[in-house]
């Protein structure tokens, strides 16, 4: 069966970047990435199902099928080759597509992100996330996880944006987000992801702790690091031109080496 290609935004030419937004995101708030990438590549930002542009779309509760539906979009623009960045549940949406389609993905970005879909030390469960958006409502949810993403929360002048792109997701896509991300664990197919990939993290993030990067960083043998410094889950917004220059670097460089805050040795 032909899947419904999904809304999307796309800016500039050349290779292919495909950008996956995380739980309760969407392509706009990739606004910044788009300006800046469209100057080297061929950017294209997916709503993933139930989210953003695509809230009228249901939300499926497997990330496999998230990929599946970011692979057929792709299918459907002629897009065969492309580098690839997953933000949070994106991320695990991404690993998803390398593990799909391994050949198709040049280089990997796992942003904010981690291989187990339970995120252990997350600021609060799954489960009490799941009975929260119950008691309050998609909205009051929306904006109160959207806020935890920025290190200083509701004061941070993204704060008003963020929640408002969180709130445009479905209540549907809302707990079919929750199931998807608890029920994932991708674990097992680190060792198999062999392209070139750059994980970026900031070390105040409430979502990840350290030891879910660590996961990553030490189970992709062809992986640099990147940790940013006094930012939390969204630091494309807190920091957007050093996260533009990592992506840069990492995308036009002869390696996968990118400037990056923290280098250290992967042997224990």
């Amino acid at each position: 069966m032909k899947l419904p290609i999904l809304p999307h935004r796309r800016m500039g030419a050349g290779l292919p970047m495909v950008l996956v937004h995380g739980y309760l995101g969407g392509s706009s708030q990739w606004e910044a990435e788009l300006r800046f990438l469209s100057q080297h590549c061929d950017v294209i930002a997916v709503d993933l199902a139930g989210y953003g542009n695509a809230r009228h779309l249901v939300a499926p509760t497997e990330m496999a099928a998230h990929a599946q539906s970011v692979l057929g979009t792709l299918d459907q623009l002629g897009v065969d080759c492309f580098h690839l960045l997953g933000h949070s549940m994106g991320g695990m949406v991404a690993q998803e597509i390398v593990r799909i389609a391994p050949a198709r993905v040049l280089k990997l970005v796992l942003y904010a992100t981690g291989p187990q879909g339970s995120i252990p030390g997350r600021f609060e469960t799954m489960a009490r996330s799941r009975e929260r958006l119950a008691q309050d409502g998609i909205e009051a949810t929306a904006r109160r996880i959207s806020a935890m993403w920025l290190l200083h929360r509701e004061a941070s002048p993204m704060a008003k944006a963020l929640g408002d792109l969180a709130v445009q997701s479905s209540a549907q896509a809302a707990e079919a987000g929750l199931w998807a991300m608890e029920h994932w664990d991708g674990r097992t197919n680190l060792p198999n992801i062999t392209q070139p990939t750059l994980i970026v993290w900031g070390d105040n993030d409430r979502s990840y702790q350290w030891p879910q990067i660590e996961s990553l960083w030490r189970g992709i043998t062809n992986s640099s690091l990147a940790v940013l410094p006094h930012c939390s889950h969204a630091l494309h917004l807190e920091y957007p031109h050093v996260f533009h220059g990592l992506l840069l670097d990492f995308l036009s460089g002869p390696s996968n080496q990118p400037i990056s805050s923290q280098r250290a040795s992967k042997q224990p």
